[in-house]
């Protein structure tokens, strides 16, 4: 006879699914983004390769050009493999290799500058501590909190980023710190305006609490504000 799972472990089964559900909302929001940039790292060699086969059409092709014209392309098409390969790490990646916490932020700048303009926020990355934490607690919890804030405050504002590192204790890691100062007087964006912009669900503040339990980090938040503790790598 079957023994029947535990009550800790349905859950943790539970717990894991939500982190899972919680974690593709934030890649299915990011895809637009990444396939804009794997479509705009293609586009330079193509166009170069469409100048190359008129330059071998005519009658006397110039060499010289013909060469350099290659070694570009060659360089191009290098530079736009990095990027498609980047851009599919956020659906599969490899190792979960450590990185430096400010030039996480910065990409997350880069990937939301469109969601946050058009929601009426800007964020600001004061991060100078050069720490360092795991990729998929950047690309998982952290991107849902900025999207969380994004989504959860329909009044816009700037919302600032920094780092405040413990140095109580030698094993305190330190936590982010998420603030939003709110624009005096702004109106809150139309419901419809909001559901036509976000073809995506919204994140809820329950999504970033999932992603957040499921890397053994500290989650607290108020009213504006969010911190969160660094995961241990």
């Amino acid at each position: 006879m079957l023994a029947k799972p535990s009550q800790d472990h349905m859950s943790d089964h539970l717990a894991n699914r939500l982190a899972e559900a919680a974690r593709y909302a934030v890649l299915c929001r990011l895809m637009p983004v990444l396939r804009h940039d794997v479509a705009g790292a293609m586009q330079p060699p193509r166009m170069l390769l469409m100048v190359l086969q008129k330059s071998l059409q005519v009658s006397d092709p110039d060499r010289q050009a013909i060469e350099k014209n290659v070694a570009a392309i060659s360089a191009l098409t290098k530079q736009a493999t990095i990027s498609c390969m980047s851009a599919l790490s956020w659906i599969a990646s490899r190792d979960d290799e450590c990185v430096s916490l400010r030039s996480g932020v910065d990409e997350a700048i880069a990937l939301l500058a469109m969601e946050f303009s058009v929601n009426g926020m800007t964020l600001d990355n004061t991060i100078e501590d050069d720490a360092k934490v795991p990729q998929t607690f950047l690309r998982s919890v952290l991107m849902g909190a900025l999207l969380a804030f994004c989504d959860q405050h329909a009044e816009g504002g700037n919302l600032r980023v920094s780092f405040k590192p413990d140095i109580a204790e030698i094993n305190a890691l330190g936590q982010i710190q998420l603030q939003l100062q709110r624009p005096l007087g702004a109106a809150n964006k139309l419901p419809e305006l909001q559901n036509v912009l976000c073809r995506s669900r919204l994140i809820q503040w329950t999504d970033v609490q999932a992603m957040a339990e499921a890397s053994s980090v500290q989650m607290t938040r108020g009213d504006g504000w969010l911190s969160l503790g660094l995961p241990r790598s």
